[in-house]
């Protein structure tokens, strides 16, 4: 409300300004932002699927490589393999390695130096990036190609492999600084099985640069600014861009707050939106995820952000340059009819305004003027007489009210005078005569005031039930009187002394005839929003002609409010009509419906108020 009366001090030019401005911007900026979510969106998953492709083929090439590492190593730790009836030979037909996990016996020299040229000529054959290589039997012997050990000097004690129990698969271990080379290393644990017995005999340890390892990953690119990173079943960082990360736990690095229990998401790091993929391998129980940050893989959302951001500019410059011109075109024949009705307000109903043909929404609006004002001199004219009319509405509505609660008598002396005779009664001790005066009396003091018009059906009931006694007292053997009204009605407001005259009549005209023997019913409901109060007798029910030209009465009531008939001497059913339909107008007051030797119902309309 308070805005609606702020916008309404300004012109009609600054509201379209605003209007016009408040619209094109408005769906710009939503246009905007709807593209840009559906685009972030699109982005996302086309990176989550690049992402998840370029882990998947990334992890392969790494496992077959470990794969083809372990496969590479098979013919050198089993030597030439016996033949098919050879296997009970001595152990020295079946291969240097074979022969020295099977032998307890302390080495000498010359086989170490066997077992050391093996592991050397392997390493110069086949893999250039082997950093050192250790043959571990199970009783913990160590051979290697990079240092021999005697019993002063055990470096091997500090690798992380050599407290790791047998196992028969192969077994990978994260980035670690090799405690005889002093290089960080990666650890393939390949198992030895015995050619003879096929049993685990034993493991051989190579340790990996991971120079082929990061050239591996280089070489498969992901954005600009993305990166491979994998993480190692502990949280150890296998390998990372930054080489200070490698070998420790993710938790000490500023990587820690990524969550990778989900295989892909967006996440924030370090103030910047990145978008990660982690793809996991079972042979190393790795986890290789990727990061590119959002802001690159969807570039084209600034572009658009700056498209929409040109667009905002110019349609707000244009808006401001065409809606004054436009809006001077409009307004010049409003301000014209503005003058009109100035002069219409000093009481001046004689002007005009030009008026063009065409369909114009302004030409429609002078047309309405005219009209107006042509019909502005005949409501003139109907309001002087209404409020004439009302007058005398208002005034027959009171001279009503007013006959319906006078006596032929003077009501104060009246009920003084029924003081006295109750009060003789109660000394006399006639405790009917009594009865009989003080409800007499309290009727007629209910009846003479005249302040408040309207009373509550509760009331209106009190009132009746005090008249109905004194009938019963007339007719004690057989009279009888029911009430059924729901507590809630009792509230509902209606003219007051309504009842009591259709009561009287009903007294009158069925009950006296038939000395006493007779009932009276009253009962209401609800309809819609209306009251009906039905009172019901069983008399012998009004002849037709008479409820005819009762109902004539009642209905000239209705469409003339006839003053003839409202003054007339009578208090009963035309009186309580009249008073109806000035209270509450036509639709509503009472309905007459009589059945020959049954009896008659008289139904009251008023609004549930």
């Amino acid at each position: 409300m308070r805005w609606g009366m702020w916008f309404s001090r300004y012109s009609i030019k600054a509201k379209l300004i605003v209007i016009l401005l408040t619209a094109t911007l408005t769906t710009i900026l939503l246009m905007g932002t709807f593209s840009q979510y559906f685009y972030a969106k699109a982005a996302r998953n086309d990176f989550y699927q690049f992402a998840d492709d370029a882990s998947y083929r990334l992890n392969r090439q790494i496992d077959l490589y470990i794969q083809q590492m372990k496969i590479s190593v098979s013919s050198l730790l089993a030597g030439p393999l016996p033949k098919r009836n050879e296997f009970n030979s001595e152990l020295g037909n079946m291969g240097i390695v074979q022969n020295w996990l099977v032998n307890e016996t302390p080495s000498t020299p010359a086989q170490l130096a066997d077992l050391e040229d093996v592991l050397n000529n392997y390493v110069a054959l086949n893999y250039s990036e082997v950093d050192s290589m250790f043959l571990m039997s199970q009783s913990g012997r160590i051979v290697s190609n990079v240092q021999r050990f005697d019993e002063a000097s055990k470096a091997y004690l500090n690798e992380p492999w050599f407290a790791m129990p047998m196992s028969s698969t192969l077994k990978v271990l994260p980035t670690h600084r090799s405690q005889v080379t002093g290089k960080n290393v990666i650890s393939l644990l390949v198992p030895i099985f015995a050619t003879d017995t096929m049993k685990l005999g034993g493991r051989l340890v190579i340790n990996l640069r991971i120079s082929e390892l990061e050239k591996t990953i280089v070489r498969s690119s992901l954005a600009k600014k993305g990166y491979f990173f994998i993480l190692a079943n502990d949280g150890t960082i296998v390998y990372h861009p930054n080489s200070e990360w490698i070998g420790k736990p993710i938790e000490r690095t500023e990587l820690a707050p990524l969550d990778l229990l989900r295989s892909s998401s967006v996440q924030e790091l370090r103030g910047t939106e990145m978008l990660v993929a982690a793809n996991y391998s079972e042979l190393t129980e790795w986890k290789l995820v990727a990061m590119v940050p959002f802001e690159e893989m969807a570039s084209g959302i600034t572009v658009a952000r700056k498209a929409m951001l040109a667009a905002m500019l110019i349609l707000a410059a244009f808006v401001l340059v065409l809606v004054p011109l436009v809006a001077q075109w409009f307004i010049r024949p409003v301000r014209q009819l503005k003058q009109l009705m100035e002069h219409v307000e000093k009481g001046n109903l004689d002007v005009r305004a030009q008026v063009l043909p065409g369909k114009d929404e302004i030409q429609l609006l002078s047309r309405s003027y005219n009209r107006m004002t042509d019909q502005l001199l005949g409501l003139i004219e109907t309001v002087s007489s209404m409020k004439v009319n009302e007058m005398h509405i208002q005034l027959r509505q009171k001279e009503a009210m007013i006959q319906a609660l006078q006596n032929q008598i003077n009501p104060h002396l009246l009920y003084n005078t029924l003081e006295i005779i109750n009060s003789l009664a109660y000394i006399e001790k006639n405790e009917r005569i009594q009865v009989i005066a003080k409800n007499l009396g309290d009727y007629y003091r209910y009846t003479a005031s005249i302040i408040e018009p309207i009373v509550t059906l509760r009331e209106e009931i009190n009132q009746l039930e005090k008249y109905l006694e004194i009938i019963k007292i007339r007719f004690p053997k057989n009279f009888q009187s029911r009430f059924y009204i729901h507590e809630k009605y009792l509230d509902v407001r209606i003219v007051k002394c309504s009842l009591q005259p259709i009561i009287e009549n009903a007294i009158k005209y069925a009950v006296e005839p038939k000395s006493g023997n007779g009932t009276v019913i009253i009962n209401a409901y609800q309809e819609a929003n209306d009251l009906i109060v039905e009172i019901a007798d069983n008399g012998n029910g009004i002849e037709e002609n008479k409820l005819k030209e009762l109902q004539e009465r009642l209905n000239g009531i209705v469409t003339q409010a006839n003053e003839t008939l409202i003054k007339s001497e009578s208090l009963g059913i035309v009186n309580v009509q009249a008073r109806l339909v000035l209270q509450y107008g036509p639709a509503y007051g009472l309905t007459i419906t009589s059945f020959e030797n049954r009896g008659t119902v008289v139904s009251i309309r008023i609004p549930v108020l």
